[in-house]
């Protein structure tokens, strides 16, 4: 067995990821800007495009997981190198902090008592960001607990499949009157949170372990990903559909709460992922820049969400504009939003190699913490 990952990136996953990203942003600003009368998720076509809407995360986090465990480097011996494992901790905890930052409910830390529980309650939903933060955590944990490679496979099969298997369980539990509000939002959609660990992080394990088979494939990796994603996302589809269809659960969630709904989005990811392998012969021309864009994917998230919302300091569009524009003019504001997080992503590329430099680093990393520190004690 092998047991050096490769650091090579496929072309391909980035180019879906930055695709699904590109998905999930649009239909974040049409949700929150365009008019009901004019965007009904109860009626078609707008239906399929909010069934859509809950495909993109999980594409979004198997790709995360695929890439997680294709570029973990091993030592000869097998060893996951420490340094691989601590820089991906300090990404969760910048995007745990990026995450509640955004949502902050006070200009100021000391102004945190005089809150309402209601405000409370929203910041400590759990959105995207924190989701792939813990699922990420939970990875490195599962690296550090099972240190072989054929170890890790199994126990990121395993996580996954038992992620899906209790959700219905899980979600039967109040948590909210078990555990702190800030814990509990992690495990239950009670408290407005849209991305519970229950089931999602079961994508992100599921996709770590498709990219633990995926290291070990010593013909061409795109062609084994192609077929392995139409041949296990199809049998997924069928098998989770048959299955709810079998069971007849009509006054459940299908996607929400249990381990069919989870099977048919993640089969519907993997089928997105294959498809995209597909078209990629023709987008040759832009490889490049989807694979920058697929690298930047997170990037690209948390500056729309300023655009779109502002910040705790400052307001935007979002705000001002809730659920008051016409399609036309929603799919104008998405264009602008995608313009401008696309264009600054690329101005970084720009000055990259200035700020990489170790004085100008540490400059910049002085200055955000000092703005940062200023926001919220000033």
């Amino acid at each position: 067995m092998q047991h050096r990952a490769s650091t090579e990136r496929l072309a391909e996953l980035d180019a879906a990821k930055f695709l699904a990203m590109v998905a999930m942003v649009t239909g974040h600003v049409l949700d929150a800007l365009v008019r009901s009368d004019q965007l009904d998720i109860n009626r078609f076509p707008w239906s399929l495009w909010h069934w859509w809407r809950g495909i993109t995360a999980p594409i979004f986090l198997t790709i995360s997981g695929i890439l997680f465990a294709l570029t973990m480097q091993r030592n000869k011996q097998g060893v996951i190198e420490a340094g691989i494992l601590r820089r991906r901790v300090l990404r969760a905890a910048q995007l745990l902090a990026i995450g509640y930052l955004l949502v902050f409910p006070a200009n100021r830390i000391f102004d945190l008592p005089f809150v309402e529980d209601q405000v409370l309650q929203a910041f400590f939903q759990v959105n995207i960001l924190q989701l792939v933060a813990v699922s990420l955590l939970l990875l490195v944990v599962i690296a550090l607990l099972f240190p072989n490679p054929g170890a890790f496979r199994y126990a990121t099969l395993g996580t996954g499949i038992g992620i899906s298997l209790l959700t219905p369980f899980v979600h039967s539990i109040p948590w909210y009157e078990q555990i702190p509000a800030p814990l509990a939002a992690y495990v239950s959609y009670e408290g407005g949170s849209l991305f519970p660990i229950f089931p999602f992080s079961a994508y992100m394990a599921l996709g770590a372990w498709i990219g633990t088979l995926l290291v070990d494939v010593k013909t061409s990796r795109v062609v084994w990903l192609r077929r392995f994603c139409f041949a296990a996302g199809g049998a997924l589809v069928v098998g989770g559909a048959a299955m709810s269809l079998l069971l007849s659960l009509p006054q459940v969630d299908l996607y929400r709460y249990t381990p069919m709904g989870v099977a048919i989005r993640q089969g519907t990811a993997l089928l997105f992922i294959g498809g995209v392998s597909l078209l990629m012969p023709l987008l040759r021309s832009v490889q490049s820049l989807l694979a920058l864009f697929g690298k930047q994917a997170l990037t690209i998230y948390v500056l729309h969400l300023v655009l779109l919302f502002g910040t705790p300091w400052f307001s935007s569009i979002g705000r001002w504009y809730p659920k008051a524009l016409s399609l036309e003019e929603g799919i104008a504001a998405a264009g602008v939003i995608l313009g401008i997080t696309l264009g600054s992503v690329l101005a970084y590329q720009w000055i990259r190699p200035l700020l990489v430099r170790p004085p100008v680093l540490r400059l910049v990393r002085i200055g955000v913490a000092g703005a940062i520190a200023y926001l919220l004690l000033a």
